[in-house]
């Protein structure tokens, strides 16, 4: 297995993990409301997978050099992984698991959209829109870009920070014995 494939892995039952604590938490159904601020945790654990994963790239070949493009590439390499393995879950999730996230989505915009004045009408459509995204297919759709589109982001940052180990030198000064 291909460390780049090993570390989406590692992300993908991350994610998984954590998509059932806030569900059986109840941060995905009654606590929506403070929920949607814990999702900002699933960030956190796909920066540290990504920093591992790049460095453990890096680290698989000490004496060549690894480029600030080959580690951005390795990155977005294992968000699209994790991605794709993410879309499966997310699917089965919204469709078998956590089958009313819509209806408590929805429940909490309405409230938003009647704040922000929306007539009812209005409200339908937005309603009718939001319902659509918010299915299984759509979302299961929606991960693997945007899981790239986070690695990407991530990746450039954890890149520049992982500079490329250099080849060990000898030592010029040291007498050869």
């Amino acid at each position: 297995m291909s460390t780049k494939f090993f570390y989406a892995l590692i992300w993908t039952i991350s994610a998984t993990v954590f998509q059932l604590l806030l569900f059986f938490s109840g941060f995905q159904t009654e606590k929506l409301a403070t929920g949607q601020y814990l999702h900002w945790l699933g960030l956190v654990i796909a920066a540290v997978v990504l920093w591992l994963g790049i460095k453990a790239v890096r680290d698989e070949r000490p004496a060549q050099p690894l480029g600030y493009g080959q580690r951005l590439s390795a990155g977005v390499l294992i968000s699209l992984y994790a991605g794709l393995m993410s879309s499966v879950y997310t699917y089965f999730h919204f469709q078998f698991i956590n089958v009313n996230f819509a209806d408590y989505t929805i429940a909490r915009s309405r409230e938003k959209w009647a704040a922000a004045g929306l007539s009812g009408p209005q409200m339908d459509r937005a309603e009718k829109f939001t319902r659509t995204m918010l299915g299984p297919a759509v979302q299961a759709l929606m991960t693997p870009v945007i899981t790239v589109l986070i690695g990407l982001v991530l990746s450039s940052i954890i890149a520049a920070f992982l500079e490329s180990k250099s080849p060990a030198v000898p030592d010029a000064a040291s007498p050869a014995s």
